[in-house]
């Protein structure tokens, strides 16, 4: 039990929102890091003229192009439901599954000892900027007006990408993106299991002193060690060495404060994976000095932005009207 919700809790001008109007899903390729097809579903709204757009990536784990995770029963497709809005609003869209997974899974190598560079971080953040460009290219598209929405682990990857400054797009939003060093919080989330699972205090301190030792091997080494217990293997897969390594080293908040175009952070205040004190207030310091750039908190609205007073835990059902209103607010007057 504790795998399985380990590995569930782990780990958006003015002219052109004049009305809404119909929109085109078509099926895509295009080309990731080393060359590796991915497919995609690209959203344009119906009409002449060149669209502004977003780029949707989703969170972590096997999670869709739509927002779905087969470890979660119930259908989430945050993502599409968020693209259907942006084509409502005159906002063309792509959304694509990951690397191995999915309608790309036949990308994955057959070979084990090719998994560890094909799943490493810097593939899936290069992944993303083959998806940023494509969606330039699009004859439908302004390439002048392209931004990025990641959801949960989507905006440490959006975050990455942009701070390179591989690409450059025009705005940044963060929907339940930490704000904090991986480990943090990882360990906030396993006590957090423990506790909803009452394990007992030596099997708790246990379990969080080996979760420390791991992630630092990782830091240190780049190789998951081979001592981790069964209750942390879906944190720590053997293969994810490289992946981890980089994203354990990752700071959002750093890499929010070399940004100079609007940001909008958008964190649930229900948000039981990412903490509104202590995540979206660390990415809210360094953006601050961004003109345009505003944190949002709406009450009742989960990590999945969906409301929790209607949908219990906030997996399924509709996005939160109040999250859908501040997006269609913000992007009317930033991109």
């Amino acid at each position: 039990m504790l795998k399985r919700l380990l590995a569930a809790a782990l780990l958006f001008g003015s002219a052109c929102l004049a009305g809404p109007a119909a929109a085109v899903e078509r099926e895509v390729t295009f080309q990731g890091a080393d060359g590796v097809p991915l497919a995609g579903t690209l959203n344009v709204p119906d009409g002449a003229g060149r669209h502004p757009a977003l780029l949707l990536i989703q969170g972590s784990g096997p999670t869709d192009r739509n927002g779905n995770n087969p470890l979660v029963p119930v259908r989430i497709d945050l993502l599409k439901q968020l693209a259907d809005m942006l084509a409502a609003e005159g906002i063309a869209t792509l959304r694509y599954d990951k690397r191995g997974m999915f309608a790309n899974k036949a990308t994955m190598p057959t070979d084990p000892a090719a998994l560890p560079n094909f799943t490493r971080w810097d593939a899936f953040v290069e992944d993303a900027a083959g998806a940023f460009r494509f969606l330039a290219e699009q004859q439908a598209v302004d390439p002048a007006r392209i931004g990025i929405a990641g959801h949960s682990e989507g905006g440490l990857v959006a975050l990455d990408l942009t701070a390179r400054g591989t690409v450059r797009p025009k705005v940044l939003i963060l929907l339940s993106t930490p704000g904090r060093p991986l480990a943090a919080v990882i360990e906030e989330q396993l006590e957090r299991t423990l506790e909803a699972q009452n394990a007992p205090p030596d099997v708790a301190a246990d379990m969080l002193g080996a979760s420390r030792r791991i992630s630092d091997e990782i830091i240190r080494t780049g190789r998951v060690p081979d001592d981790v217990p069964a209750g942390l293997k879906a944190l720590y897969p053997d293969y994810a060495g490289p992946f981890l390594q980089s994203l354990l080293r990752f700071d959002p908040a750093q890499a929010a404060a070399g940004l100079d175009m609007p940001v909008l952070v958008l964190t649930g205040k229900a948000d039981a994976q990412v903490s509104v004190e202590r995540d979206a207030a660390a990415l809210a310091r360094p953006v601050a000095k961004l003109p345009g750039s505003q944190v949002t908190v709406p009450e009742g609205v989960s990590h999945n932005l969906k409301s929790v007073e209607e949908n219990g835990p906030g997996f399924e059902g509709a996005v939160a009207p109040e999250v859908l209103e501040k997006l269609k607010e913000w992007l009317a007057e930033h991109l």
